[in-house]
This record gives C-alpha cells, structure tokens and sequence, in this order.
C-alpha cells in the first residue's frame, strides 16, 4: 500500500541563525514529505524567535493562528516552555530544541500519526549540526552557521538562557558546506554566530576565525564571503590583515556595541571604555579604509538619562558608521537588567530612538553620496519588468538588513552574478546605477 503523503509548511521567525537551522531542518524531512504552502499543510513547523518580548509575542500568536494544524515549534523558544504548553495549545503536537534537531525526521512521522512529542533537552556542550541544506533564501546569498550560545554575560540578554554556552562548529563542516553551496551557483557566503569573532576559542583552544576565513577564501569559485557580529574585542591585526588581502571577503563588518555611554555600557556589562573603542574603530579603518560598519544599539536602558542620551548621540556622530540599527530596550524576565531600578519611560524609549535613526540617517545619506561617480561591483538579484529596473548589493550592503543598488540597464544583466556599475545617485539606505 502507498504511503500518504504528508504536506508539511515552515514559518521561520527572527536572524539569519534561524534561517540556517530552517534549512538545515528541511533537509533532514524523509522523502514523503511534500513542502506545501502553509495554508495546504497538513503540519506546519514553526521556527521562533524568543530574544525580545516582542519576537515571544509574534511567535504565540503565529502559533495560535495555525488552528487546524499540526504545529512543531523549533527555535529559541523552546527553551522556555514547558509540557503544560500542550494544554494551552491542543492543535501543538511537538516542541523540539536545538539538541534534538537531528531527530526531525522520525518527530515528523510521530506526530503525523498524531503523537505528542516533548523533545527538550539542556543544550550539550558541543556544537550539533546536520550535513545538509535546503535553501530558503534566494539563490544569491546563503547564511553559514559557525557556531552556537554564547559566553558573553551582557545584562539584557536571554541568549546565553536559550542558547546555553558557546559552541563551536567543527571547521570541516563548515567548509563542506561553504563547499556544497558554491556547487549550487551561492554567490555570497554569510558567516553567523552570536559572536564570529569568537569562533574556535571553545574547540581549538584559539580564535581561529582568520584561520577559517583563509580556508574558505582558498576555495576555488567567484564568491564573497560575509562576517556578520564580531564583538570590537574580538578584532585583532591577523584577522584585519586577512579581511583586507583577500577580494573575496567583503569589506564589511557588523560590530555590536550597544552604547556609546561608558556609565550605561557599565550597566549592561559591555566593555565600557569608548575611547578605546573609538581607537579600535580608527585602527580598522587605517587598515581597510573601504570598510563599511554596521552597528547595534540599545536606547532605553534602565537608569540611561537625558545626558547618557545626549553622550550615545555624540558617540553616533562621532563614530560615523556607514549602518546602524537602534533598538528600544526591552524588559526581560530571566535576565539580569530585568529588576534593575530606573525603568524608562516607552513613550520615552521611542522618542530617543526616533532622534537616534534620524541622525544615523543623515550621516548614511553622507556615506552613500561619497560613492556619487564610483565603479563598484554589484551582486544583481532581482528584475522588476514594471519597473524595468534590476536591484543588487555591493560589498557594503549586507542581505535583508541594508540597501540596495538599483540598475537600469539597456542590455540584459544575468541575474545572480557580479558586475561592474557606476553609481550615479545615492539616498539614506539605497543607491542608483548603471552598468559600465
């Protein structure tokens, strides 16, 4: 007798980290899983976000919106539920942590025979990969997972609760991976962890992030390779020297800092020594002049006052990074900042946010009209025939987080492969071109 097909759905929610593990997810389904449309399956894996308040709510009520469906809930929220969750939730047949990621395949046909699974498990102290990938992202870019958890103890952070301790993935799977997806036409490598420049400390006794960049950088093919979140402490002269020498490697860094007050920074537990970070800023664009840097931070933060504000928008204006995300402060049970005295204020917290984007946009309008007149070469992804316009990435926009370049162009550009442009306008976040 033939087995019935099971329809299977996947919803990922929050960072590339997770797109990584959807797709790794995926290709561990046995061969009589249909992927469908969410609306035609008959289980749905959802794949969630827990760091903020805000990811926990978008989660519960993706989860309450599959009534009718078998649900499996992966992800970072899986570290905060419990079995009585089943009772809240009838039409949740599996709540699968990280440690149990390999077993998908046998969960799926449990719970399609409809059996309730609780597969939550301490995070090991080691690193639990899958071989395989199935891409969700377009074919251009894929996200590369170099390691998991984290060490640092930053007072806002449920990382280290749902994620448990740094881990890091041995360098020969990354590589046949890095490997395996250049085969597939991936034009663009994107390294992530919740701290890369951390990567090998846990499992090779060192950094050994320049050591793997040099390794997959030697991999024959015509690619960039892209590092994402990498702590200022973490940046080292070997590291820079690599980043620089090798075309491959985009000139881009994305370094979270978080604050540019150092009684604030104190407060969160980051290094809170501004000057030296400022110093650590100067060193790396002394050695890679080109360089565009992103940056995270955080308003709101318990007991910030007006002049801590004040002190984190000189540090913006002074630091001048080419992107910058600001976030409010969000209050978190199990962190240590959550019973901290000095709550701010939420009307407060957007207020400073909104002042905070506004400044940041001004000096990205200034970065991006400096490249006014300049070859560059461009990533092209997409065409728009209503628009008949092509769209793309240079070095210093990173995928789903920067800008774009737009290109019109008289002649036909292949998608998914580089070209030269010139850029002829350039905006806040986007930039305009032609081809050369």
């Amino acid at each position: 007798m033939r087995k019935k097909q099971i329809n299977v759905g996947v919803i990922t929610l929050g960072c590339p980290k997770n797109i990584a593990d959807t797709e790794s997810l995926l290709a561990e389904f046995p061969q009589d899983i249909r992927l469908t449309g969410v609306d035609k399956a008959d289980i749905v894996l959802l794949n969630t976000c827990a760091f903020l308040g805000k990811a926990r709510d978008e989660a519960y009520e993706k989860l309450a919106s599959l009534k009718g469906k078998k649900v499996i809930l992966t992800g970072c929220l899986t570290g905060l539920l419990k079995k009585d969750i089943f009772k809240k939730y009838p039409h949740l047949y599996a709540v699968v942590s990280g440690f149990h990621y390999p077993e998908i395949a046998p969960i799926l046909k449990e719970v399609a025979e409809g059996k309730k699974i609780y597969a939550v498990s301490p995070e090991p102290t080691h690193y639990i990969g899958m071989p395989g990938k199935l891409l969700i992202t377009p074919p251009s870019y894929a996200y590369v997972k170099i390691a998991e958890g984290c060490n640092n103890a930053c007072r806002f952070c449920l990382i280290p609760t749902l994620k448990g301790r740094y881990r890091s993935r041995p360098e020969k799977s990354i590589l046949d991976e890095v490997k395996s997806l250049l085969k597939l036409g991936v034009k663009e490598i994107v390294l992530v962890a919740q701290d890369c420049g951390y990567y090998g400390v846990d499992l090779y006794k060192k950094k050994k992030l320049a050591d793997l960049l040099k390794k997959i950088t030697a991999v024959k093919g015509d690619f960039w390779v892209r590092v994402l979140y990498v702590y200022p402490e973490r940046l080292d002269k070997e590291l820079l020297s690599v980043i620089k020498k090798s075309p491959k490697i985009a000139k881009y860094l994305d370094i979270p800092l978080q604050h540019g007050d150092p009684e604030i920074l104190r407060a969160m537990r980051r290094p809170y020594d501004t000057a030296r970070t400022l110093r650590k800023i100067r060193d790396i664009r002394k050695a890679i002049p080109a360089i565009a840097l992103r940056t995270s931070l955080i308003v709101g933060f318990p007991g910030e006052t007006a002049q801590n504000f004040k002190s984190l928008l000189t540090f913006i204006q002074t630091i001048q990074f080419d992107h910058v995300g600001v976030f409010e402060y969000s209050r978190e049970k199990g962190t240590d900042a959550y019973p901290l005295k000095g709550q701010i204020p939420e009307r407060v917290k957007k207020e400073r946010r909104k002042k905070a984007m506004l400044l940041q946009q001004k000096i990205s309008f200034g970065k991006n009209k400096i490249l006014a007149g300049q070859k560059q070469t461009a990533l092209i992804e997409h065409y728009d025939a209503d628009k008949k316009c092509y769209s793309g990435r240079i070095m210093k926009f990173a995928p789903e987080i920067d800008g774009f370049v737009y290109i019109r162009s008289e002649k036909p550009l292949t998608l998914n492969r580089f070209h030269t442009i010139r850029i002829t306008e350039a905006g806040p976040y986007d930039l305009w071109g032609h081809p050369e």
